[in-house]
C-alpha cells in the first residue's frame, strides 16, 4: 500500500513538473492518430458543400450591402478596441500574476492547483512569451486584441448561409455579449482563449464536413486540444458537442430509425476522437489531482441554487433561450417534423451541458458562460434569420420582443461592468500615485497605509501593485525586509502576517488608524457612505475620486445604484 502510494505521489509530481513536454506529446499522438483514423474511411462522392457555397459567399463582399456592413462592423471594431485599452493598467483583480511574475521578468508557472481543485494548465501561458517583448498595459494587450480580430473574422465566415449584413449583426451581438465582452476586455480570463478556439473548432468541423480533408480533422483536433487544458469544464462541451453529432448523425431517415454504421464514417470517426481526447484529459487531471479531487474552489464559490437561478435568469437570458430552443429542436427532430443538423445541434447540446453543469455545481460568475452564449447567439441567431421570412406576424413580433429584451440586458450589464472595470483601475492608478508621492516626500518613519473596508485579497492585489510601481511593500518577494518599507494594516486582517496565505505580503491587524497613517478607501469597498465619510472626516484629505462620467441622479433612482459606488480617497488621519 504504501509502495502504491509512493508511485502514485511521484507520478503526480512528474505529471506537473512535466506538463509542457507531456502536453505537446499528447497534442501530437492525437493529431496522427486523428489523420490515420479519417484517413481510413472512405469519402462520399459528389461535389462538396464548400465548392458550392464558397464563391456565392465571397461575392456578397464586394455589394454595396456587404461593403456597408463591413464597414459599419470596422467601426465598431475601432471603438470596441480603444474602449479596451483606454484607463487600462496592472489594478485590477488578479494583475498581481503580472506585477509579480511576468513585469518582473519570472514565467507564471502552468495552473495546477491540486490544494485548490483547479486545473487550468494553459491559462497565462502566452504572457511568459509576451514579457520578453514588452512590459506595458499596452503591449500587454496586443496579443488579445490580435485574438479578437481572428475571432471576428472567424465568426463572418462560419454561417455562410446567411447575408454578410446577417453575419456582421451576429458578430457585433457577440461582441456585446457582457461574458464575451469580459473575455476580451481583460488579460486574465481563459474564456478569452476558450472562446477564440471554440470558434476555429466549429470552423474546422465544418470545413471537414464539406470538404473530407483529413487536414481540417486534424486542426479541430489540435484545437480541441486546446480548449481542454484551458477551462475545466471545457470537457463538458467537448463531450457534448462530439456525443450530440454522433447521436444526430446516426437517426437517418422518418420513423426513428438508425443506421450505427455511420459512426465510423470520417465525421463519426472525428467525434470518437474528440471523444478519446477528453478520455485523455480525464486520465492527465484525476492523475494530477487524485481519484477524490479537492474541490475547495467549487466549494468556496457555491451559493444557494435559487440564488443562483436568479442571478442567471438576471443576468444570462441568453443562456436560457438557448435551453428553450434545444428544447424545442429535441422535440421537433424526435417527431420527426424537422431534420437535425448535427454541427449546429451538436453544438448547442454541448452548450446546455455545460451551462447545466455551472448551474449543477451553484457557481454563479458571468462571464464562465462565455462559450455558452457564443453558442447561443449563433444557434439562435441563425435560425431566426433563416426563418424569419416565413414567420407569421404574431411569431415575428414575439421574436423582435425577445431580441429587444435580450439586446436590452446585454447592453445594460456590458456597460454597467465596463464603467465599474474601468473606474476601479483609474481610481486604484491615481491612488497608487498619491501613495508614490507621500512615499518619495516622507520623513524617516515608515510610510503606514489603512485599509478601513477591504479585504486581505484586494490589499494584497493592491500592494503588488503599488511594489510595481517601484514602491517597497512590506513581504513582497525577492527583496528583504528593510527599514522604510511601506506597512498596511486593516480592520479585516485577523492577525499579523501574510495577507492571505499564498502571498508573502504582510498586513498587520488593526482596529483603527494611528496618527499620521494614510487612510485609503477604494473604489471597489463595499462600505456605505456614511461609513466611508467618517473615516474622510477625521484627518486632511489628499485625493478624492469620483467615478466617470458621473452618474446622473435620475439614473441611481432607476436602478436602485448604491448611494456610495465608485468612489475613493486617500487621507491622512489625525
Amino acid at each position: 500500500m504504501i509502495f502504491r502510494s509512493q508511485i502514485l505521489r511521484d507520478l503526480q509530481a512528474m505529471l506537473v513538473a512535466h506538463f509542457w513536454p507531456t502536453w505537446v506529446t499528447l497534442t501530437a499522438a492525437a493529431a496522427i492518430c486523428v489523420a490515420w483514423a479519417v484517413g481510413q474511411a472512405a469519402a462520399p462522392g459528389g461535389q462538396s458543400q464548400y465548392e458550392r457555397h464558397l464563391v456565392p459567399t465571397w461575392r456578397q463582399v464586394g455589394t454595396p450591402g456587404g461593403i456597408a456592413a463591413l464597414g459599419m462592423l470596422a467601426a465598431f471594431l475601432v471603438c470596441y478596441i480603444a474602449m479596451i485599452l483606454m484607463w487600462e493598467d496592472f489594478a485590477y483583480y488578479d494583475h498581481s500574476f503580472f506585477t509579480r511574475g511576468t513585469l518582473k521578468g519570472y514565467n507564471i508557472a502552468p495552473e495546477i492547483w491540486p490544494g485548490d481543485g483547479r486545473f487550468c494548465p494553459l491559462n497565462f501561458q502566452e504572457f511568459n512569451l509576451i514579457r520578453h517583448f514588452t512590459d506595458t498595459v499596452s503591449g500587454y494587450h496586443v496579443l488579445p486584441i490580435a485574438e479578437l480580430l481572428i475571432f471576428v473574422s472567424i465568426l463572418l465566415i462560419l454561417s455562410d448561409e446567411l447575408s454578410i449584413a446577417a453575419r456582421a449583426a451576429l458578430a457585433i451581438l457577440v461582441l456585446l455579449t457582457p461574458s464575451i465582452l469580459h473575455s476580451f476586455g481583460g488579460l486574465i480570463y481563459p474564456e478569452r482563449n476558450e472562446l477564440l478556439f471554440l470558434a476555429c473548432l466549429v470552423l474546422c468541423v465544418k470545413r471537414f464536413e464539406q470538404t473530407q480533408s483529413t487536414a481540417w480533422a486534424v486542426a479541430a483536433a489540435v484545437c480541441a486540444q486546446f480548449m481542454l487544458y484551458y477551462k475545466e469544464t471545457a470537457f463538458l462541451l467537448l463531450l457534448g458537442f462530439a456525443a450530440g453529432k454522433l447521436i444526430l448523425r446516426c437517426r437517418n431517415g422518418p420513423h426513428g430509425r438508425w443506421d450505427f454504421d455511420r459512426i465510423w464514417d470520417k465525421e463519426g470517426r472525428l467525434d470518437l476522437a474528440f471523444a478519446g481526447l477528453v478520455l485523455l484529459f480525464l486520465l492527465y487531471y484525476f492523475g494530477v489531482m487524485g481519484l477524490h479531487p479537492n474541490l475547495n474552489y467549487a466549494v468556496k464559490v457555491r451559493q444557494p441554487f435559487l440564488e443562483v437561478l436568479l442571478w442567471y435568469l438576471w443576468q444570462d437570458l441568453l443562456a436560457w433561450l438557448l435551453v428553450a430552443v434545444v428544447l424545442g429542436r429535441i422535440y421537433l427532430i424526435l417527431r420527426d417534423r424537422t431534420a437535425p443538423l448535427p454541427l449546429w445541434d451538436g453544438l448547442a447540446f454541448g452548450g446546455v451541458v455545460c451551462f447545466l453543469a455551472y448551474l449543477y455545481l451553484r457557481i454563479f460568475t458571468f462571464y464562465y458562460l462565455a462559450p455558452v452564449d457564443l453558442i447561443a447567439v449563433l444557434y439562435v441567431g441563425r435560425f431566426t434569420i433563416l426563418s424569419l421570412e416565413e414567420m407569421c406576424s404574431w411569431r415575428k413580433l414575439a421574436v423582435f420582443i425577445v431580441g429587444f429584451t435580450i439586446v436590452s440586458q446585454d447592453v445594460f450589464i456590458s456597460t454597467t461592468s465596463r464603467f465599474e472595470r474601468k473606474n476601479v483601475i483609474h481610481a486604484k492608478a491615481a491612488i497608487a500615485h498619491v501613495v508614490e508621492g507621500r512615499y518619495r516626500s516622507r520623513s524617516e518613519t515608515p510610510l503606514r497605509l489603512f485599509f478601513p473596508f477591504a479585504g486581505p485579497y484586494v490589499i494584497t492585489e493592491f500592494a503588488y501593485f503599488l511594489s510595481y510601481h517601484g514602491i517597497p511593500v512590506e513581504g513582497v518577494e525577492g527583496k528583504g525586509a528593510g527599514p522604510n518599507d511601506v506597512v498596511l494594516s486593516g480592520r479585516a486582517i485577523a492577525e499579523d502576517g501574510p495577507c492571505v496565505g499564498y502571498r508573502s505580503i504582510r498586513c498587520h491587524a488593526a482596529s483603527g488608524p494611528a496618527p499620521g497613517d494614510l487612510v485609503i478607501v477604494l473604489p471597489d469597498d463595499t462600505a456605505p457612505s456614511a461609513q466611508a465619510s467618517a473615516y474622510r472626516a477625521r484627518g486632511e484629505q489628499l485625493f478624492f475620486y469620483e467615478p466617470r462620467p458621473a452618474i446622473p441622479q435620475w439614473l441611481r433612482l432607476l436602478v436602485k445604484i448604491p448611494d456610495r459606488w465608485e468612489d475613493a480617497s486617500v487621507t491622512i488621519w489625525k
